[in-house]
């Protein structure tokens, strides 16, 4: 059979080191400190983020907004799809300086076509260069 002693520990307060400290007591008017102006407004950090991440948003939205309103450089044209056309040969007629690949792409963009497939009388729309 084992046994256990526990001693209990007990901190020595110093009676000299309670005597040193200073205590509350009341302040008269001549020795207060003068008052801080009141601020209207406190932000914190994170207040401070938030307004600054705001409007840093809003100015990006801005100018992609005045790049978007400016369009394309060039002027556009609209060519109606005839029996037999595709769109490569479109792009070849109307985007000859352009590799084909990427005026066949440009005209895709341009019209929010999906695939390659165009129909007879659909309006298509060239963008220019």
């Amino acid at each position: 059979m084992s046994s256990a002693v526990v001693e209990y520990y007990r901190p020595q307060v110093s009676v000299t080191a309670a005597v040193g400290r200073q205590r509350l007591r009341v302040v008269g008017e001549e020795e207060r400190a003068p008052a801080r102006a009141r601020a209207d407004l406190h932000l914190t950090r994170r207040g401070r983020l938030a307004l600054t991440g705001t409007v840093a948003l809003v100015l990006v939205l801005a100018l992609l907004s005045l790049v978007g309103a400016l369009g394309p450089a060039g002027a556009s044209s609209a060519v109606v799809v005839q029996p037999g056309m595709t769109l490569s040969h479109i792009a070849v007629t109307h985007l000859p300086d352009v590799p084909l690949s990427q005026a066949v792409s440009d005209i895709q963009r341009a019209n929010r076509l999906s695939t390659t497939s165009i129909a007879v009388g659909q309006e298509l729309l060239i963008p220019g260069r």
